[in-house]
């Protein structure tokens, strides 16, 4: 039989043992269990790009909502959305992981490979507190490379990593999600007056926009060819089928090309500029351009106005009939001299683009470009007055007030391109 006593000890003796246990955990709390650490991506940002590209409408003329500035989210992993970079950049990106079983501050490497250096991605970040989510690593991150200095649409998926960096711990690598494939549409510089529903870009737009350049350039001998030629190439390619009857406001400009198919091919000289001008503003050329229209007066005939579609006319009577001043192209019969027929333009619509302190004039329908505003009336023949035959239907030059360009002559030759 064992004495009560040595029972009382016993139990006693253990309990203390307990709470020593007890009291030791307590100093040294256990840490999160390493192997058990499971990590996710939960979200990509591309915080380099232009946040403007939309959904393409039904048409080219149209165009749907604006895609997320999140380009990739793990809630639905399969939308990627597209954007829109500045070429000859590195791309910056913003990314989301979840990590459970560690403590706020642990460190973390993250890692994204691509095939191209411009999409693959390193970076270090920590785990916070984001949102209330204790549990949340933000990193933000840079491209190894720089994209190509050329327009075009590049495609990438890319593999994610993360290693997770605790104190005492080797390293651990984790695998997270594979991303893509992301689309970027390559430009010069930001997309210009997006805002508008004719410059919103979209992918069929910036694609559409590439093609039409990359014709263009095919006549263009300089490797790296200037802004202004670059501008001239576009002027000149589209403006090589003209037709002063097909005319589309800037809201209808992208049908310009369908013109071309048509007998007699072509849009008028305001279409033309609306048309280059929405192409300039999808891949956001750089410098200063806009929209003009030119124009001239008897009181002085070799300068030029600039003005607008409200000062189309000028008339003046004579006798019984009433005349109308033009600007006369080579449409006309008698190239623009008394008795011709046809070819009267009441202005030049035409693209003035200022470019390192000095501005150059592109004459919409025409393969010109002036350094001086006053040489775009001598694309035309003579500034004359006119009178409307009623049985002709068609307008007759009456009295010449200015030969611009002599027949048998054509218009001044190009400035000097930078």
């Amino acid at each position: 039989m064992i004495p009560r006593f040595f029972t009382r000890w016993c139990a006693a003796t253990i309990g203390l043992i307990a709470l020593a246990g007890q009291d030791a955990r307590s100093a040294n709390p256990v840490r999160p269990v390493y192997r058990e650490v499971s990590a996710r991506m939960t979200a990509l940002e591309f915080t380099s790009d232009h946040n403007l590209i939309c959904r393409d409408g039904s048409d080219l003329l149209r165009c749907g909502s604006r895609y997320p500035d999140v380009e990739w989210s793990a809630k639905e992993p399969h939308l990627v959305a597209p954007m829109t970079h500045t070429q000859g950049r590195y791309i910056e990106a913003r990314v989301m992981v979840k990590l459970n079983r560690l403590p706020s501050g642990t460190q973390v490497r993250l890692k994204g490979t691509a095939e191209q250096e411009s999409f693959t991605f390193e970076g270090e970040g920590k785990v916070e507190d984001v949102g209330g989510d204790p549990c949340m690593a933000v990193v933000y991150v840079r491209s190894k490379g720089m994209l190509p200095a050329q327009l075009r649409r590049m495609q990438a998926t890319i593999d994610w990593s993360v290693t997770v960096l605790v104190p005492g711990e080797n390293p651990r690598v984790i695998d997270l999600a594979d991303t893509g494939p992301h689309v970027c549409y390559l430009t010069r510089g930001t997309p210009r007056r997006a805002e508008e529903v004719a410059s919103a870009v979209t992918p069929r737009r910036m694609q559409t926009s590439y093609e039409r350049l990359a014709i263009a350039l095919e006549s263009v001998e300089e490797e790296n060819p200037s802004t202004i030629a670059i501008v001239h190439a576009l002027t000149r390619h589209v403006g090589e089928h003209y037709n002063p009857k097909q005319h589309f406001e800037r809201e209808d400009a992208w049908y310009v090309p369908t013109t071309w198919r048509l007998k007699p091919a072509g849009a008028s000289c305001i279409s033309i500029c609306n048309y280059c001008s929405l192409i300039l503003d999808q891949i956001g050329m750089e410098g200063e351009y806009r929209q003009i229209a030119l124009y001239s007066r008897p009181d002085n005939p070799d300068r030029a106005l600039e003005g607008g579609r409200e000062s189309d006319s000028i008339t003046r009577d004579v006798g019984r009939q009433q005349w109308e001043l033009f600007l006369v192209d080579d449409r006309n019969t008698r190239q623009g001299q008394v008795g011709g027929w046809g070819g009267m333009n009441y202005y030049e619509a035409v693209i003035a683009y200022d470019y390192k302190g000095k501005t150059y004039y592109f004459p919409g329908g025409t393969d010109r470009v002036y350094d001086n505003k006053d040489q775009v009336l001598k694309i035309f023949r003579t500034l004359a007055w006119a009178r409307w035959d009623t049985w002709r239907k068609e307008w007759q030059v009456m009295q010449v007030v200015r030969t611009y360009t002599s027949p048998g002559r054509g218009a001044p030759p190009n400035c000097e391109l930078p």
